[in-house]
């Protein structure tokens, strides 16, 4: 105990004002999208708080909101998920989660805000064409998506574009969609929170920033609830795309003029 508490006494020179307001306004702004959308936080959260700080911290802080923050959802979530799918997406994230977390440990900052933006525009590509499916998909590709998430998961705290696309394009209503994405989310942030304790990318500063954005966090989240509940369908979709496609836009711009 005195060697944690030496540990975060020495996060002092670390932790300064201008760190923390930054941190806690990408959070805040993140946190607006994921209650508007009900999804996003991460795709959100990763690239802007990347305008600031190297992805391989980043990551970290968006990895232990994410949990905290599905956490709060999980209980009422667990009554209308559709837990069919949600095993074998599992499955494939739990395999491929530590080799995302591995190569993001080795891979140089500009290269991974430019994957993080790629990632992200995939995301803005898939809700933009809008797939439907007449059926449910069956194990090996819902295993497979899942193993796709995972891998970004891993890579830049972001399951978000596979498994989005996934239950935004199947026959579930979309009480159900909702529901087994904040499920998914939750279990995928688990994942990653222990894969990144596993190569040291979780670290006392990072989980400082973590609780201290959690707060807004949860206002954020109030606030993008209560839009969405007075807007629509239409709104709600392009806003959704718009605002992803902003923030990878800016991330990617960052990450090229870093190689340049």
């Amino acid at each position: 105990m005195p060697d944690v508490l030496l540990s975060i006494a020495a996060l002092g020179p670390l932790l300064t004002p201008r760190l923390i307001a930054l941190s806690i306004t990408a959070v805040f702004a993140a946190a607006i999208l994921r209650g508007f959308t009900g999804f996003g936080f991460a795709l959100a959260a990763v690239p802007l708080l990347g305008l600031f700080m190297p992805p391989t911290q980043a990551v970290p802080v968006a990895i232990g909101l994410q949990l905290m923050g599905s956490l709060i959802d999980f209980r009422h979530a667990t009554k209308s998920c559709h837990w069919p799918s949600l095993r074998w997406m599992m499955l494939g994230a739990a395999i491929s989660s530590p080799i995302g977390a591995l190569v993001l440990s080795h891979v140089p900052t500009p290269v991974a805000r430019l994957v993080i933006s790629a990632i992200t525009l995939l995301a803005v590509l898939a809700l933009g064409r809008g797939f439907a499916l007449a059926t449910m998909p069956g194990r090996a590709p819902t295993t497979f998506t899942g193993f796709l998430a995972g891998l970004f998961n891993g890579l830049a705290a972001m399951p978000g574009p596979p498994a989005v696309a996934y239950y935004m394009s199947v026959p579930l209503p979309r009480a159900a969609v909702r529901a087994s994405l904040m499920v998914f989310f939750l279990l995928t942030s688990v994942a990653a929170m222990t894969s990144g304790l596993a190569i040291g990318l979780i670290t006392v500063q990072t989980l400082c920033l973590s609780l201290l954005g959690l707060p807004m966090m949860w206002i954020g989240t109030q606030i993008g609830h209560m839009a969405f509940v007075r807007s629509n369908d239409a709104l709600h979709r392009r806003v959704s795309i718009i605002s992803l496609g902003l923030i990878a836009l800016v991330s990617a711009a960052k990450g090229i003029s870093e190689l340049l």
